[in-house]
């Protein structure tokens, strides 16, 4: 079985989120209504009826939709439209700043794309810090052949929507 990949186009911490009252996700979508966010950049994005949901296999689901800024978005877009989309917990420290994310697997685009274990496709930072105590990684392809999937994770900068290092388990 081959996974599908999402390009994250968009990540933001979300400052609060509105749902139509029949809304829900289930089956891999969007359900009975819209689902309205407020960015913290300060941009309202609406998520209509039928759109692609994170299945949350390797990520958990942000279930909080009432504390501000407890629920970070990953999306895939089209232009403005949300084409497939994931809210997962904000991290507990620096939660506005940073989100830690599944290790990864490969990288693509000439370095400049990372592939986490759940599909995601994520921009990487130039460079990328490598975190694994004392032992020394010669390149960010090193660390990924010697501590792929579940021994490492990634984190995010959410100010500038990349990869900022990643550390091993």
């Amino acid at each position: 079985m081959t996974q599908t990949l999402h390009t994250i186009d968009l990540v933001a911490s979300v400052n609060s989120i509105n749902t139509d009252s029949t809304w829900s996700e289930d089956g891999g979508a969007t359900h009975g209504g819209a689902l309205r966010l407020s960015l913290d950049d300060l941009r309202t994005l609406i998520i209509l009826d039928g759109t692609m949901v994170d299945e949350y296999k390797s990520s958990p689901a942000c279930t909080d939709f009432v504390k501000p800024n407890a629920c970070v978005l990953l999306a895939d877009m089209l232009g403005d439209a949300v084409v497939w989309f994931a809210l997962v917990p904000a991290d507990a420290t620096a939660g506005r700043e940073f989100l830690t994310l599944p290790g990864l697997v490969d990288m693509q685009a000439n370095g400049d794309e990372g592939i986490l274990r759940n599909g995601w496709v994520v921009k990487l930072a130039t460079p990328v810090k490598r975190e694994c105590g004392d032992v020394p990684t010669s390149s960010l392809r090193d660390f990924i052949t010697r501590f792929p999937d579940h021994l490492s994770t990634t984190i995010m900068n959410l100010t500038t929507d990349n990869v900022v290092s990643v550390k091993c388990q």
